[in-house]
């Protein structure tokens, strides 16, 4: 199974019910820049929702992003500025990889403006 590109719900003045699905196994390809992850974890115990940071800065990689979702807890995770987050190569050059240290019970759904 691959990454799957998720689709940015874009927040209007009349508001936003985001639509919330899986996660899959293999993690997410987001847009980058000002927008967030929306993350609610079902589940019975806290999971990790890393944002992969394939940047450098002086020559040194930054370290990933890593938000710990309590059983239970909703999450906003963001923004992505696309120098940091952003890929740098490839067919999903300038987006973003977000991994869930687990799916069970995890759903999520990517907010912007």
């Amino acid at each position: 199974m691959a990454r799957v590109d998720v689709t940015t719900q874009r927040i209007v003045n009349t508001g936003l019910a985001p639509t919330l699905t899986a996660p899959t196994v293999d993690g997410d390809v987001i847009d980058s820049g000002a927008v967030a992850v929306y993350v609610t974890n079902g589940s019975g115990g806290s999971i990790n929702v890393t944002a992969q940071t394939p940047a450098t800065q002086s020559g040194l990689a930054v370290a990933e992003s890593v938000v710990a979702v309590a059983a239970g807890a909703t999450r906003l995770i963001g923004p992505f500025p696309k120098g940091t987050f952003g890929q740098l190569s490839g067919a999903d050059e300038g987006q973003v990889y977000i991994d869930y240290s687990a799916q069970a019970s995890v759903t999520r759904a990517v907010v912007g403006f």
